[in-house]
């Protein structure tokens, strides 16, 4: 079966659709009570991607990410980017700066929650 022989079938089912929204009355549907905050328009667009890795894996990203003072997400995403630019395909310089200047403040949030009431810094270990 080619993927034209199912196109008939899809076009029919957005018909559906379609028409079901038409006729569909949204009126009556509860009101949010919290205003829907939106990103800025220039705020990078994200994917979440799941990925499957064997425990001992995982079990080496995670202690590493800690180990690091960073999220697991980052540093994985981190590591994508790196091969990514290994590749000659470079990222967006601007999205680039702001991956950089998170990561940049979570290893200083992960440090002065090292520091004591006394001001005295004491190890992860």
């Amino acid at each position: 079966m080619s993927s034209d022989d199912v196109l008939p079938v899809v076009d029919e089912y957005v018909a559906e659709i379609a028409e079901w929204l038409k006729s569909t009355d949204f009126n009556g549907l509860p009101e949010s009570s919290e205003p829907v905050v939106l990103p800025p328009p220039d705020a990078p667009v994200t994917v979440v991607r799941p990925v499957r890795l064997p425990f001992e894996i995982d079990a080496a990203v995670k202690a590493l990410a800690a180990q690091r003072g960073v999220t697991m997400s980052s540093l994985i995403r981190d590591w994508v980017m790196t091969g990514l630019a290994q590749t000659g395909q470079a990222p967006d310089p601007v999205t680039e700066l702001r991956r950089g200047l998170d990561t940049a403040r979570q290893a200083l949030d992960s440090l002065t929650a090292r520091i004591d009431a006394t001001g005295a810094y004491r190890n992860a270990a």
